[in-house]
């Protein structure tokens, strides 16, 4: 998967993701799994749901396919955490310390998505944030420090192959 780094799209909306993923120069991005520029092409969509304040958003998920190796991936915006449907501002707002604030702004984040959040924290991600002193705030520090240190994206738990792509200014 590519995710790309946007610096806040709140709230998250099909037509914000499919200006940003226009926007895109497909020559500039490199393909996670082999490492070869210019060689990814769109190849597709899916389906992904993330809870969002005003409910439940379902977001049509660009897929590339890269000619040399022929592995596909997903084009994610950086506040959109792999395999969670939880946005990465909730979840950190979340491990701050602010569960009550969050639950009263999104009602579709529970009880128990709060404890799986923190679970998986405490578990997997705690101690690598300690150890490579990487700090919560601003979240463009977070996201970069994670790509850097473990090569995806915080709070994604899965090992699937992630890139970072930071956008020209």
């Amino acid at each position: 998967m590519i995710t790309i780094f946007v610096d806040s799209c709140n709230p998250i909306s099909q037509k914000k993701y499919d200006d940003l993923i226009s926007s895109l120069q497909l020559h500039q991005l490199s393909c996670p799994c082999c490492g070869k520029a210019a060689r990814l092409a769109f190849y597709g969509r899916y389906v992904r749901s993330v809870k969002q304040d005003g409910g439940l958003v379902e977001l049509h998920i660009r897929r590339v396919i890269c000619s040399e190796c022929r592995s596909t991936h997903a084009l994610l915006l950086s506040e959109i955490v792999p395999y969670s449907r939880t946005l990465l501002k909730d979840q950190t707002d979340l491990i701050s310390g602010c569960p009550a604030t969050v639950m009263e702004r999104n009602p579709l984040i529970d009880e128990s998505c709060v404890r799986s959040i923190l679970r998986q924290f405490k578990k997997h991600w705690k101690q690598v944030l300690l150890a490579a002193d990487i700090p919560f705030h601003p979240l463009r520090i977070l996201v970069t420090a994670c790509f850097s240190f473990m090569n995806r994206q915080f709070m994604q738990i899965k090992r699937t192959p992630n890139v970072l792509f930071l956008r020209p200014t």
